[in-house]
């Protein structure tokens, strides 16, 4: 066989190996209620909030990073995730990327956010990549149960 041709091969294989074939994944969860865009975003909005609604996580303390705002969560299984907040529309969204976690997944950005039009909507979507299909599952679940939190806090 051409020795080109076995190079070629190898490094083909090489970078094979380290790129990987994770596949991308969009999850979106959206939930209307019936209070004020102004009230939902006063009570959820600020980026180190989700402490104080999500059933997950029983910390946020916020940190700069080289010029960016970052969030450190602690979860209340003892888990932490760093996330870097990378965009922010003051009283409608937030966009963030995660830094470091202990899921298995990469290139996960998402923006949490309110609109209003009959009623409010709070729209909570992530975009990333994972080699297990069960990260889909999972990231949705932190959305349904952080979503359900806010619903019953905003029914009080």
């Amino acid at each position: 066989m051409n020795p080109i041709l076995i190079t070629s091969l190898a490094v083909l294989v090489q970078a094979t190996a380290t790129v990987g074939w994770a596949e991308q994944y969009t999850v979106e969860r959206s939930l209307q209620v019936s209070s004020p865009k102004d009230t939902v975003w006063n009570q959820v909005g600020d980026f180190c909030d989700i402490d104080d609604w999500h059933p997950a996580v029983s910390d946020c303390s916020l940190k700069v990073i080289d010029g960016s705002l970052h969030r450190v969560l602690t979860l209340t299984d003892g888990g932490e995730f760093v996330e870097k907040r990378i965009a922010v529309e003051p009283g409608l969204s937030y966009t963030y990327r995660i830094v470091s976690s202990p899921l298995p997944l990469e290139k996960y950005t998402a923006t949490f956010s309110i609109t209003h039009g009959d009623s409010t909507t709070i729209t909570w979507a992530g975009r990333f990549s994972a080699d297990d299909p069960e990260t889909e599952k999972t990231i949705a679940g932190i959305y349904e149960a952080g979503l359900s939190a806010i619903e019953e806090r905003l029914a009080d």
